[in-house]
């Protein structure tokens, strides 16, 4: 019987294909981050959307800490179109930073 059960599950096993959608893996999110009079900082794919930072300058960094891109803010609702490579990059506006993370 356990012969006749472990023969079925095998065969099963390798009958039936099993298929995985690599783009099943990555989740398009958008994240904000936001705090009293603080620049908003809004991430969706590659566009950076930063509001009420007119006047500050960003700094991107990658995981490294080394810097990849600085951008003059000069409007309070300003959208970047970040040219980054895939991974993980912190930013940093003024006083605060945070970490962001290109699918």
């Amino acid at each position: 019987m356990n012969k006749k059960l472990l023969t079925i599950i095998l065969s099963l096993f390798f009958i039936i294909p099993l298929t995985v959608n690599a783009n099943s893996f990555f989740v398009s999110t958008t994240e904000t981050f936001m705090g009293n009079n603080e620049p908003s900082i809004t991430l969706n794919g590659t566009n950076l959307r930063i509001l009420n930072g007119a006047g500050l300058t960003m700094e991107i960094f990658n995981i490294t800490g080394i810097k990849v891109a600085t951008f003059k803010i000069d409007s309070n609702d300003k959208m970047f179109n970040l040219n980054l490579n895939r991974g993980c990059y912190i930013v940093k506006i003024g006083k605060i930073s945070r970490k962001i993370s290109i699918l």
